[in-house]
Order: C-alpha cells, then structure tokens, then sequence
C-alpha cells in the first residue's frame, strides 16, 4: 500500500487551502467589481446626465424669458449637451431642436412665436430625456440589488464549502496522522507497564506507518530478549514457564500427557572456585548448546536459573521422558574438557503430567525433588518416575 509522506500532505493542504482562498478572493473581487462599475454608471453617470438635463431645461428657460434677443448668450445652454455625463444617451432629437431654436434666434428679425415652441419643445424633449433616465435608473436597480444579493450568497457558500473542505481535510489528517500516533503512544504506554504483547497499528502517513512498523520491530525485539537468556541464547524462566502453562491448557482440551525435565550441573559452584566465573559461563553455554542438539524439535529447553535447566517435553509417556533426559546426561557427560577447565555432568529430574502432578507447581515440586534424589544417590544421573519403575545411570 502506498503511503503519503505527511511532509506531502501538509504541503498539499496548505497548497489547497492557499488556491481555494485566492480564487475565492479573486473571484468575489471580480464580482464586486463588476457590481461596483455597474452601480457607478447607474448612480455616478446616470444621475449627472439627469443634473445635467435639468440645468439645461433652467438654461433654457432663463434664456427665453431673459436673453430671447441675445443669441450670443445661447452658446452657453448649446454647450450643455457637449458636457461628458451626456456621451452615453442618444439626444439626436434634442440636438435637432436646439439647433432649430439658434437658427431662429440668430435670423435678423427673429419671430417670437416660432423662438418661443421650439423653447418648449427642447424643454419637453429634454424633459423627456429625464424621465427615460429615471426609468432607466428604476430598472436596474433591482438588478443590481439581486446581483449584491447574490454575491454575498455566493461568497457564503464559498465560506461554507471551504470551511466542509476544512472539515473533511480535519477528519483525514485524524485518521491519518492524529489516531495513529495516539495508538502509537497507548502501545508504547503498554509496552513501559511491561505488557510485550502490545503492537502499533501499521497506519497513516508514510512517516508514522514506518514509526510503527520500527515500533512493532522493538516491541518483537524486547519480548525476544525478555524471554531469552543472554548468557545461553535458551528461553529464560519466563519463556518457560508461559510454555507450561500452554501444555497444560492444551493437555485439558486434548487428553494426553507431557513431561518436564528439571537438570543441573553437578558440583558448579566448586567449578567456578576452580576455573573461574569465565570458565563457568563457558561450561554453561556449551551444557545449553547440548541440550538443545539433544532434545526433539518439539520440545522447549530453557534455562532455569543459576546453573539449571529445565525441558518442557509434549506427548511424551514415562519411558520416552526418561529415554530423553539419559541422552542430555549422556552427550554432557562426553563433552570434552575446554582447555581453561574440566568435563561437567548434569543430574536431572522428571516429572509427568498429569501422573506426577496435576498443576505447574505439583509438577515442579515432584521433578525438584527427584532431581535431589538424583544429587544424593551419587549426581550425573536421572530420576524420572517414582520407585520400581524409575530410570537413573
């Protein structure tokens, strides 16, 4: 399974978010543009031409009524259609009037009658004009208050689906990153309360599933050593009895037996004053590396503690476990002598399930105790059943 590095995720996150506020941004200033050039034609242009109209309708009138023999004080009213807030409206008509209106009052005997309609006709024209603006003006308006409208909506629906987009990208680094390195830390809290079964879940993001797959690795590693004896490599007292107990919750549901074998080296403690702790952990090691040559594939030698062992032996009956241990007592008594010591024997005790014992301690007390009969009838031998059909060398 392909895994996304978090350095990755953040950055296309942070990417993501980043392209989704600059469009949003953009887009509701494009808008908001386009709103605002709209509103200000309508207001900002659409009122200076009605103004612009009006002064021109008072011109008009004021020079009718004041200047109607000075046709070069008229100049100033023609000039108000030149004014820029009038580009965008068509005054062909009104053009054509005034124009009517100069040529009337610049004739040599102008005639009052004519000068005075065709005045009011460029006011009612101009008039006209106005109230087509104002119109125009009441028409838009709802236009541009739905296009507000509708841009504040966009830009809240903008806001919601990124603040889902926000959510959902939440809920998946939870998922990916938050969750896993929780799990992770409760493992590693079990695993310092001494619980060596605890795992990591193997997920998330590149990074955390590769802390936990070297998590799991040291949990393996420190339920391995846990379990082992660094001095002879053999499963420790631990390791066996957690074997044991498994034998016998096996031996309840399938009715058979099993053995166990208890050894220990004859005389270790004056081998050490002799040849030294070195040379003692050497006969050690090589005592732990026979018995497990010597037993079957099946069984689960260990190292008992100090210098004794201890062999669980499955399906096995009463001659088969003696017949097992007198092979250990054999292949130790022929090993040879190292050059910094001497040759080392073993005494070794058995006991069978559930003949000799019915629970782990009944079963350890018996083996113990002919182990000792083993050491008092002359040690490097076995005493593996009870009187009159035991096997001892």
């Amino acid at each position: 399974m392909r895994r996304t590095h978090l350095r990755s995720r953040v950055l296309l996150l942070t990417g993501a978010f980043t392209l989704a506020l600059f469009a949003i941004a953009f887009g509701l200033s494009w808008r908001a543009r386009l709103v605002q050039q709209r509103w200000t034609r309508l207001i900002d242009t659409e009122t200076r031409a009605v103004a612009t109209l009006e002064e021109l309708i008072r011109a008009q009138n004021g020079f009718r009524t004041r200047h109607l023999l000075e046709p070069s004080r008229y100049a100033v009213v023609a000039q108000l259609l030149d004014d820029p807030s009038l580009t965008r409206i068509d005054l062909g008509t009104l053009r054509a009037r005034v124009k009517a209106f100069r040529t009337i009052i610049e004739e040599p005997a102008p005639n009052p009658d004519d000068a005075l309609d065709t005045s009011g006709a460029i006011i009612l024209e101009a008039q006209e004009v106005i109230a087509a603006r104002k119109r125009e003006i009441a028409r838009q308006l709802p236009a541009l208050e739905r296009e507000t409208s509708s841009m504040m909506s966009t830009g809240l629906a903008l806001a919601w689906i990124v603040a889902l987009l926000g959510f959902a990208a939440v809920q998946a680094t939870l998922r990916k990153v938050v969750r896993p390195i929780e799990e992770l830390s409760a493992a590693a809290d079990r695993v310092a309360a001494g619980d060596l079964t605890a795992r990591a879940p193997v997920a998330g993001d590149h990074e955390i599933a590769t802390l936990g797959v070297a998590f799991n690795r040291m949990a393996d590693e420190l339920k391995a050593r846990a379990r082992t004896d660094d001095l002879t490599a053999l499963p420790n007292f631990r390791a066996f009895r957690e074997r044991i107990d498994a034998e016998l919750e096996r031996a309840d549901r399938y009715p058979e037996r099993f053995g166990i074998l208890v050894l220990d080296l004859d005389r270790f403690k004056k081998y050490n004053d002799t040849h030294g702790h070195l040379a003692g952990n050497e006969a050690l090691r090589r005592v732990a590396q026979t018995i497990r040559e010597t037993v079957r594939a099946v069984d689960f030698p260990a190292r008992y503690g100090g210098e004794e062992f201890a062999v669980v032996v499955p399906q096995v009956d009463a001659a088969a476990l003696s017949a097992i241990a007198e092979r250990i007592r054999a292949n130790v008594e022929r090993l040879p002598a190292p050059a910094d010591g001497s040759p080392v024997t073993v005494s070794i005790g058995g006991a069978l399930y559930p003949d000799d014992g019915a629970d782990r301690e009944a079963l350890f007390r018996t083996a113990d105790e002919r182990l000792y009969e083993a050491k008092e009838a002359g040690r490097n031998r076995v005493v593996s059943g009870p009187p009159g059909r035991r096997r001892s060398a």
